[in-house]
């Protein structure tokens, strides 16, 4: 008598998750626009059974990527009609700064991987329970405590000269201390040092640093500079005391500034990977591109002034190999000269002259004069 088929249903729960899991991968990057998508979707596997839908769902909602308010408001109603869900939330990259994404940083409080937008919205000022956006944004980023990846992205129109995204780089880079597992950071956009004519204040409404009575907040690495320094300098300082951190990303810079350079002090950091801006990579891969970079530019021929910094860029970004130049077209070859020296079209004086000026053809391109 043969033995059964077997069937999904009977393998172990354990080895169906397991497959269930390689099967649903749920990287955090923009989806397809709706003319490329399939009609098929990782949603269909709810549809089979409800052994197989039990198993899935905290697979689906482990790692969740949102790019409108909308669907932020969506994921919102559904978490509280269904709180515990929330604790299956891992990855999480969020739309502009909204209420509803800061409503879920409260309510995801497992995070592991966080993916940020440095920009709002809206442009008009909002208020969360009678809190200043900015403010409830920050604390909400205070109340994560399992922070291991961090990812920061700011779209083309977003400025950091303006106060309200500066805003957002000061809430993160005062929630970093309170994130001892911080291990991978991706800045991605180009990292520049604070101008002097940054404002060094905000105004009280875009305030990140007003936090309520029970809330205390680690405080920041102090640098020995007597001003406030600016969002740019406070991440980058805060970085550079992180303990766990191993992995910084970030954009190549067109020029030289110190902000790579301070993060680079930190003692536990192993590589430095720096993307070429002009490459569409993902951020969600932390730098491990192969594509490489050429070590030329303002900012890599002052980089090798610091010993360090060039170990970690070498430890993190592949170098491009450099190629030949290759010219256009073939050599032409020097005209043979008459046996007295003499130039055919001009005797006398204009003999040597010529004789130089034929030289000077003898190579073409290369540029390569050679005298009889």
């Amino acid at each position: 008598m043969s033995s059964p088929t077997p069937t999904p249903t009977t393998l172990p729960e354990e080895i169906l998750e397991r497959i269930l899991q390689l099967a649903l991968p749920a990287p955090l990057a923009i989806p397809r626009p709706a003319w490329l998508r399939s009609p098929r979707h990782r949603l269909a596997l709810l549809h089979t059974s409800r052994q197989l839908t039990r198993i899935a769902t905290p697979l689906l909602y482990a790692s969740i990527s949102l790019t409108t308010p909308a669907s932020a408001a969506a994921l919102v109603h559904t978490l509280h009609d269904q709180p515990h869900l929330a604790a299956h939330v891992r990855a999480l990259a969020l739309p502009p700064v909204c209420t509803p994404a800061i409503e879920l940083l409260r309510l995801c409080t497992k995070l592991t991987t966080l993916d940020l937008d440095i920009s709002f919205c809206t442009s008009v000022a909002e208020d969360v329970d009678g809190v200043p956006l900015e403010q409830a944004f920050a604390r909400a980023l205070l109340s994560l405590k399992d922070t291991t990846h961090l990812t920061l992205r700011k779209p083309a129109g977003v400025y950091l000269s303006r106060p309200r995204p500066r805003a957002l780089i000061h809430a993160v880079a005062r929630a970093v201390p309170a994130w001892p597992r911080l291990s991978t950071v991706d800045i991605a956009f180009k990292l520049s040092d604070d101008t002097p004519t940054s404002p060094p204040s905000f105004l009280p409404s875009f305030s990140p640093f007003i936090l309520p009575p029970t809330t205390t907040a680690a405080p920041l690495p102090q640098s020995p500079a007597s001003t406030p320094s600016g969002p740019v300098t406070a991440l980058t300082t805060a970085l550079a005391a992180a303990p766990a951190l191993h992995t910084f990303t970030t954009r190549l810079p067109s020029v030289w500034n110190a902000a790579i350079l301070t993060v680079a002090a930190n003692p536990t950091l192993t590589r430095v990977v720096l993307v070429d801006p002009r490459a569409n990579t993902s951020s969600s891969t932390y730098g491990n591109s192969s594509a490489g970079l050429a070590p030329t530019g303002l900012f890599m021929m002052e980089a090798r002034r610091h010993a360090r910094l060039v170990d970690l860029i070498r430890a993190g970004t592949p170098a491009m190999p450099r190629t030949r130049a290759h010219t256009m077209g073939s050599p032409t070859p020097s005209p043979p000269l008459p046996a007295d020296g003499a130039h055919p079209a001009a005797p006398g004086a204009s003999a040597k002259m010529g004789n130089k000026r034929e030289g000077a053809v003898g190579l073409g391109i290369l540029g390569v004069g050679v005298e009889a």
